[in-house]
């Protein structure tokens, strides 16, 4: 059987027909969907990667600036170190100018505690130089002597350069962490600088000596005259 062109087809046909229209409409729906998901996640991973990288450089940034304080502490830290070697190779250019005078440790002693009648005394110098530098002393500037005082009234009673040399002048060198020696006969009997004829005897009593260099003494050393 055949139908003109002009016959409706039956119904059930543009049934089927609307039907895969339908499904090709939401095919084509469903595709628009998926593209646009997939589009909107690509530019979604693109973003935090971007962010990310923005981390990176303000990363690295911080990085490079906080090293530049580290760079200036370094320098500082070496000038701190230049400045404090400056003060010890100075000390260790000055060397023989380490110790002076001052640094010298000055004892006196005797041979006796109390000397009987006619007896005389001999006296003792004890130098030390506790540092780590020879001291060099002009002796000729700076005067070594022994010096008797009169305990009860402090009176200077005698000096072995009231009327003699020193026993030891010019330059002397006291090394570091030594002791040197130094020794005095005494005639008991009194002087003064320039007073050297007639000199009277000492009378028995207490009496103390003391060592000196410059004007380093040492602490007193008590004795007795008979």
């Amino acid at each position: 059987m055949t139908y003109s062109n002009d016959q409706r087809l039956p119904e059930k046909y543009y049934r089927r027909r609307r039907a895969a229209a339908v499904v090709v409409l939401l095919v084509v729906i469903g595709l628009l969907v998926w593209g646009l998901t997939a589009l909107a996640r690509s530019g979604g991973d693109d973003e935090p990667a971007a962010g990310a990288a923005g981390v990176e450089e303000t990363t690295a940034a911080s990085s490079s600036e906080s090293a530049e304080p580290s760079e200036t502490e370094s320098e500082s830290e070496s000038e701190s170190e230049s400045e404090s070697e400056e003060p010890s190779e100075t000390a260790r250019a000055a060397g023989e100018d380490g110790c002076t005078l001052e640094d010298l440790q000055i004892t006196a002693d005797s041979n006796r505690a109390t000397y009987p009648a006619g007896e005389q005394p001999t006296f003792y110098m004890t130098v030390a130089n506790p540092t780590d530098e020879g001291c060099h002393i002009d002796l000729d500037e700076n005067t070594l002597r022994f010096e008797v005082y009169d305990l009860a009234t402090n009176e200077r009673i005698w000096s072995d350069v009231d009327c003699y040399d020193s026993v030891q002048t010019g330059e002397e060198t006291f090394p570091a962490g030594e002791e040197r020696f130094f020794e005095a006969v005494w005639s008991r009997t009194a002087s003064a600088p320039g007073q050297c004829d007639n000199r009277p005897d000492v009378p028995a009593g207490s009496y103390f000596l003391h060592t000196v260099i410059g004007e380093n003494p040492s602490p007193a050393h008590t004795f007795n005259l008979r």
